[in-house]
């Protein structure tokens, strides 16, 4: 159904983000953090006393929209390569490796000196990327109609088609 993988990719993690962003929002609200995903992304753009302005949110919004957009369209081309089997877990894995990734390496020093965070405040950021994890495979799963499946043809060329053809 979906032949624009790269489409389909954008809107799948677009919608896995509104459900992390979702759990983000849902702890903020019960006080177990101090901040939300917008504020943190942010800190890569906006200087520290900066950081609780409404721009703040719109400059995070649009950067994190962006990169769960990109994180969607690899998530896709990651299932196309190497097949749906396990969906659940490569969902959940590639949540896992983002939050290492973008937390524990590109934003964890930035974060740090902008918007010290608590121990529950990190744990917070794992759990909404597991869900992340979780929603992309559901919205792969979902979504995307064309099952393609990867069909050999000889051990340098590999070839997708769809499994009702």
């Amino acid at each position: 159904m979906f032949k624009d993988k790269i489409l389909i990719g954008a809107v799948i993690g677009i919608l896995a983000d509104s459900l992390k962003l979702i759990t983000n929002y849902t702890f903020w609200v019960f006080g177990f953090t101090k901040v939300v995903f917008w504020q943190i992304v942010a800190t890569r753009f906006i200087q520290k006393e900066y950081l609780y302005h409404k721009l703040a949110y719109i400059v995070g919004a649009i950067a994190d929209i962006t990169f769960t957009s990109l994180l969607g369209i690899v998530f896709v081309y990651v299932i196309y390569l190497f097949g749906p089997k396990n969906l659940w877990t490569k969902g959940v894995g590639f949540g896992l490796v983002v939050w290492v990734i973008v937390f524990g390496t590109l934003l964890g020093q930035t974060v740090e000196d902008k918007l010290p965070q608590e121990p529950t405040g990190v744990v917070i950021t794992l759990i909404a990327h597991i869900v992340f994890g979780f929603a992309l495979a559901f919205f792969t799963k979902v979504l995307d109609q064309d099952k393609l499946v990867l069909v050999k043809r000889n051990k340098l060329m590999r070839t997708y088609k769809s499994k009702g053809e």
